[in-house]
């Protein structure tokens, strides 16, 4: 089994997935704040068992893709039409995130516009730029969220409520689920479960990590960032919440202008886009922008979740009644011959 191929792989998943709102701890107190530590643990154990049905589901996905019907080409339009809608409000919420928190914490202005406008041209690159850039980033958040933990007193929430996880990873499924969906490589079956547990673990650790480090601060913007301004280590919250950010964009970016390839857009015009997207982002609120979108994509990507865990089934479905339908018209003939 080549384990590095299937970490780079889990860490494009994670990477796309983390952002602002989930270093910031915003994101986790938002859907968690009320339903439980539990609850965010079931979450990412969950969104590693579904990273591991997208990669099942990624052969389905390719058919699908690259029909020659009219109607199943118009719902994979449909499809990809509220994936790169998403995705675009997911760019606005980062960048916006982005420049708050650097501004907060080292006074530096214009850094989310310049980095917005950097993963940008990011973008336009090759796969394997994100798959690096993510195998270095995945590794470090976990590695400062546990430096960070080491000023805190864990404790252990057992709350649940299940609308808060379905929630959850509706919401920050879809870009994760997509990116993997259009994964060429096979898998095996074998490293489709190593990948699904490491992805489960990272989530169901780090989102337990950052709901202790937010709980008593969860009225705030940024609840890790307050908690560590109290403890001395702003510095370090800052470098978390960015790095998060920064492999969520990259995401964002690869995604948006992957889909604009795909229809002959230059990737010039691509990079405009999102450029001017980026000031855009700059002129709002990162706490509002989050409460009011995130639970609308959520919806959207309980969905698309759903669609996709269970194309492969309607696939079958549709061979088998593809199969009747060509057995009958063979009869047809055979009895007017």
């Amino acid at each position: 089994m080549k384990v590095l191929k299937c970490l780079q792989i889990s860490f494009i998943y994670i990477g796309s997935i983390i952002g602002a709102g989930f270093a910031t701890g915003r994101e986790v107190m938002l859907y968690f704040g009320d339903g439980g530590m539990l609850s965010g643990i079931i979450a990412g154990a969950l969104m590693g068992a579904l990273c591991g049905l997208f990669l099942l589901s990624a052969k389905s996905y390719r058919r699908l893709k690259n029909s020659e019907r009219k109607s199943v080409r118009a719902i994979f339009a449909v499809i990809k039409s509220l994936l790169w809608v998403c995705t675009l409000v997911s760019f606005v919420c980062m960048v916006s995130g982005c420049e708050e928190i650097i501004e907060n914490t080292y006074g530096i202005k214009n850094v989310g516009l310049w980095t917005g406008i950097f993963v940008s041209v990011l973008g336009v690159c090759e796969m394997s730029v994100m798959r690096k850039l993510n195998a270095i980033i995945v590794p470090m958040i976990m590695a400062l969220l546990f430096t960070l933990s080491a000023k805190s007193n864990f404790f252990f929430d057992w709350g649940f409520r299940a609308d808060r996880v379905l929630g959850y990873c509706g919401m920050n499924i879809m870009m994760g689920g997509y990116i993997i969906a259009e994964q060429e490589e096979t898998f095996s079956l074998k490293q489709i479960t190593f990948i699904s547990v490491v992805t489960a673990v990272f989530f169901a650790v780090s989102i337990a990590l950052v709901f202790n480090l937010s709980s008593d601060f969860r009225n705030f913007s940024m609840p890790i960032f307050e908690f560590s301004k109290l403890h001395d280590m702003k510095a370090l919250s800052g470098l978390i919440i960015y790095l998060a950010i920064f492999s969520t964009l990259i995401g964002c970016s690869k995604l948006i202008c992957q889909e604009n390839s795909g229809i002959k857009i230059p990737g010039a015009f691509s990079v405009a886009v999102l450029a001017a997207f980026t000031l855009i982002a700059l002129q709002f609120d990162f706490s509002t922008l989050v409460s009011y979108c995130y639970p609308i994509i959520g919806y959207i990507g309980v969905g698309y979740t759903i669609f996709t865990v269970m194309l492969p089934f309607i696939l079958k479905v549709f061979d088998k009644r593809s199969g009747r339908e060509k057995l009958k018209s063979t009869s047809r003939l055979y009895e007017r011959s």
